[in-house]
């Protein structure tokens, strides 16, 4: 990776901890990074920066991506249960700063899952907020792969709880991650090899 790259990134990473943790050692630690990015993106830049995170300036709007991984073994598919709404879904997430899809991708199903994986295909490409009932506040392009698995075992993070397969005719309630709707698509792609499905 790049230096500035890696510096962005590292600021991303404040950002985040900042916006979402509430362990008040965390919070010291996420400033320390801030600080310690912002200082050296001035000196590699020779630009003072006016703001203590590179993502707290103004920049043109555009959707979030996600990157979701649909397995399937012995006509059972691959889910896991959120730890927010005690739903289920593809194991997946947002992808980072300058990671790729597939990596995302990868690495979200391991995170979540306790699985590697191989990814083999796109499946579909969807704009998620059209399949959502409810309006969200987060535009969102979502990409469902096909993968399998190569390695690992079962295990749980701090957003899932359980991991399972579930047989394609009875699947327990989806989160607001996927929909039935997309769900469905990419399934019939994977299950009668179409064209990968996008929006």
């Amino acid at each position: 990776m790049k230096y500035l790259e890696y510096l962005i990134k590292m600021q991303g990473i404040a950002k985040i901890g900042l916006t979402f943790s509430t362990d008040p050692y965390a919070l010291d630690n996420y400033l320390e990074i801030q600080y310690l990015t912002k200082k050296m993106l001035e000196q590699y830049t020779n630009t003072a920066l006016e703001n203590d995170n590179y993502f707290i300036k103004d920049i043109y709007p555009t959707p979030s991506v996600s990157a979701r991984v649909m397995i399937i073994e012995n006509n059972k598919i691959l889910l896991v249960r959120e730890v927010v709404d005690h739903k289920y879904a593809l194991p997946g997430g947002w992808c980072d700063l300058y990671d790729s899809p597939q990596e995302t991708a990868i690495k979200e199903v391991l995170q979540e899952s306790g699985y590697d994986v191989r990814i083999k295909r796109v499946l579909g490409i969807f704009d998620h907020n059209k399949h959502q009932d409810k309006a969200t506040s987060i535009c969102e392009y979502s990409i469902i792969f096909e993968g399998e698995i190569i390695g690992g075992k079962p295990e749980t993070a701090y957003e899932t709880d359980e991991v399972n397969f579930y047989d394609l005719n009875e699947l327990p309630p989806f989160s607001w991650k996927i929909s039935q709707e997309e769900y469905q698509i990419a399934l019939d792609v994977l299950l009668n090899n179409k064209d990968t499905y996008f929006e």
